[in-house]
């Protein structure tokens, strides 16, 4: 239980992080980039635990 609550936690910050930059961001031609580098993150997060059951 404590891995799920592990998990959780670290998928909450990062998308608390994520939300704070996007906000502090002053110019808007840099928002997209920020937004596709922090979603390609985002994804490596949540699909770590399906790597590290099947591959790793």
């Amino acid at each position: 239980m404590d891995i799920i609550r592990e998990y959780a936690e670290k998928i909450t910050v990062f998308v608390i992080l994520g939300a704070y930059i996007d906000v502090l961001m002053p110019s808007n031609s840099y928002r997209k980039y920020i937004r596709l580098i922090f979603g390609a993150i985002l994804i490596s997060i949540v699909t770590e635990p399906l790597y590290n059951m099947f591959g790793g």
